[in-house]
């Protein structure tokens, strides 16, 4: 989440990511220095936060006190880490509850730090760069694949650059509850979990095989698990095959129950581990893998790797507002000729207003790109289509949170202020709003002769705009829309004085 307060905006060396799973809650802890990444400690706690996920998409409250009480102890080792080290991501299961603020609050308390949810694009982009920074770099296409509690990401890439990204609704946990639940396993059972792996594989599969890979990696805990297996049962050195798959599903079989003790199956593994078996073999049968080995690095790696790109100024989403920008014929010259406006003037207010020069830069300028995305689809109310598409498309790299702060900034750029869409409650927003709406009125119509220098003052809610004063006569229409925002920022408490010299 866009961090806009500048009183949050100390530095560290120690950055760390936390990734919220239905399975498994980890975290990461990592030191950035001369540009390198030194991984210092790892935690892991089997929280089964989608067994938690209740028909009417609400968390049980066994799920919730579980999945708390780990935050605590995770929040213990982020004290005095500055937020824009640390970063948070929920995935499946979260991304299903029908209402997490309560819980994203309470965890927020926890953690000292917000958590994001992200879709599932992003977790695929972001594992996609975890394995991708984990392994030798070569030229080839490799398929990625990684089965979590909740959904299964399948990734085609090459290099550092992911191409096709699917996210499944499959995952070990969600295999088992709808399967093996009652801690039985048939012949019966195991046909009805394969089938439904194969049916949510099916619209997906094509593409891939018709895209091709010459090399098959998997990640995260059930692939890792399946490959321990596979070793400490003496089948190979932890390559898994389709022959290897068969022999785990015939254990369970022969032992009717998902207890089946296995060598080289972890305890806390055990629960779900058929369920990821299921999804594992179906990947193999509907893609015609030979085999799979099993990469250390995966979602919360990925996550490091994003966050020390965002820190090193190499941030994927500027690529991924531009490229939204020039898929809906945003007018450039304009777009940046508002940004440049906007940035000018967050520059003379965010000292009193306490704003970052970093993040709150980022946010009003990448508002400015794409506030006239929507005029592609109408001019009349474009800013409704713009904000919702900016809130509804994938932009890689970017929150759930991220998006809906940018989409308000569009939405609120021009007419009254859009105060029942809109959080009040986060002064920083609005003020980054008022900004928008002030750079998109001097360039509302080609002015021929160019702006004059503009200055602005802030203090709290008191706003003045200091203006030439032959300018502003020569710009009779600039003088009416600035004189009808001072109508629209007064319905929101908001002193807005336009003053000449």
């Amino acid at each position: 989440m866009f961090n806009l307060s500048a009183q949050n905006a100390n530095q560290t060396s120690h950055i760390a990511a936390i990734d919220l799973g239905s399975n498994s809650f980890h975290m990461i802890v990592a030191r950035w220095d001369n540009g390198q990444l030194t991984l210092l400690d790892r935690l892991r706690e089997p929280v089964r936060l989608g067994f938690g996920l209740q028909e009417d998409l609400s968390l049980s409250e066994d799920a919730r006190d579980r999945a708390l009480a780990c935050l605590e102890r995770f929040g213990e080792c982020l004290r005095g880490y500055p937020s824009r080290s640390v970063r948070i991501v929920g995935t499946k299961t979260l991304r299903s509850v029908k209402d997490s603020s309560q819980f994203l609050a309470e965890a927020e308390k926890r953690l000292g730090h917000p958590v994001e949810i992200i879709s599932g694009d992003e977790e695929a982009r972001l594992i996609y760069l975890g394995v991708a920074n984990d392994i030798a770099p070569d030229d080839r296409n490799r398929i990625v694949m990684d089965i979590g509690g909740g959904s299964t990401e399948v990734i085609l890439g090459k290099g550092m650059q992911p191409r096709l990204k699917e996210s499944l609704n499959m995952g070990c946990i969600a295999i088992t509850k709808k399967f093996f639940m009652d801690g039985k396993v048939s012949e019966k059972l195991i046909t009805k979990a394969l089938i439904a792996c194969l049916q949510e594989l099916e619209p997906v599969k094509d593409e891939f095989l018709q895209a091709g890979w010459q090399q098959v990696i998997g990640a995260s805990g059930s692939i890792k698990a399946v490959a321990k297996v596979c070793q400490a049962n003496g089948w190979s050195d932890g390559t898994i095959t389709l022959d290897s798959l068969e022999k785990i599903i015939a254990i369970y079989l022969n032992h009717g129950k998902v207890d089946a003790q296995i060598a080289g199956l972890s305890e806390d593994r055990q629960p779900v581990f058929l369920g990821g078996v299921m999804v594992l073999s179906a990947l193999f049968e509907a893609l015609e893998l030979k085999q799979m080995v099993a990469a250390d690095w995966a979602l919360r790696e990925g996550l490091l790797f994003d966050q020390k790109g965002r820190l090193e100024n190499h941030d994927i989403r500027q690529a991924s507002v531009d490229a939204l920008a020039a898929r809906f014929h945003v007018n450039m010259d304009k777009a940046r000729a508002v940004e440049k406006t906007a940035l000018n003037l967050l520059s003379q207010v965010a000292p009193n207003w306490q704003l970052t020069a970093e993040d709150a830069s980022k946010l009003l300028g990448w508002a400015a790109r794409l506030y006239q995305v929507g005029l592609d689809i109408a001019h009349n109310d474009y800013h409704k289509h713009s904000a919702y598409i900016v809130q509804n498309v994938d932009l890689a790299g970017c929150s759930r949170a991220e998006q809906t702060q940018l989409a308000a900034l569009v939405l609120a750029h021009r007419k009254r202020f859009p105060a029942k869409s809109f959080p009040l409650d986060n002064s920083d927003l609005v003020r980054l709003a008022i900004l928008l709406r002030m750079a998109a009125i001097f360039h509302r119509g080609k002015i021929k002769d160019g702006l004059p220098t503009i200055a602005v003052k802030a203090d709290g809610r008191k706003i003045k705009l200091i203006l030439p004063a032959k300018w502003i006569e020569d710009h009779p229409l600039t003088q009416a829309d600035l004189e009808t925002e001072q109508r629209h920022l007064s319905d929101i408490g908001y002193d807005f004085q336009l003053l000449t010299q």
